[in-house]
């Protein structure tokens, strides 16, 4: 295969991962968000529990505002770990489009290799031809005298 093909192969592969990442780095980013606004929602319930409680608060309420900061803790929880899994997922794909990266540089340094190996073998070609045209010309030069 050639390596244009390879190049261009791997700089598509490149670009799908690029957007792969991209699109996990904004759901990381939303569910930080998504995680901060559950947190200080259940700061702010467990604040309000806790000056309901100092003022006197009956336990059939108390309760049903502990089952509710319960809920939301749960909820907490749960935002924390997709967050986490989010993380390690983003972490894994930046990985990859790093190694992505890496081979399709490689791939465009063989490349140019590639081209200079051409053009100093042709510029050699045709210094032998002009020092064969220049050798002619001497003998025939020589020659003729």
């Amino acid at each position: 295969m050639k390596v244009r093909a390879l190049k261009n192969y791997r700089a598509q592969v490149e670009d799908r991962l690029r957007a792969e990442y991209a699109e996990l780095a904004r759901s990381l980013d939303e569910a930080e968000a998504e995680r901060a606004g559950l947190e200080a929602d259940e700061e702010r319930r467990a604040q309000a529990f806790m000056a309901l409680s100092i003022s006197g608060i009956k336990p059939d309420e108390a309760a049903l505002h502990v089952a509710g900061i319960e809920a939301l803790a749960s909820v907490v929880a749960k935002a924390r770990e997709r967050e986490a899994l989010l993380r390690v997922a983003v972490g894994q794909k930046q990985a990859e489009l790093f190694e992505a990266s890496k081979e399709r540089r490689k791939l465009e340094m063989l490349e140019e290799r590639r081209e200079r190996e051409a053009r100093s073998t042709e510029a050699r070609r045709a210094q032998q031809r002009l020092d064969e045209i220049a050798a002619r010309r001497s003998y025939t030069d020589k020659g003729a005298v």
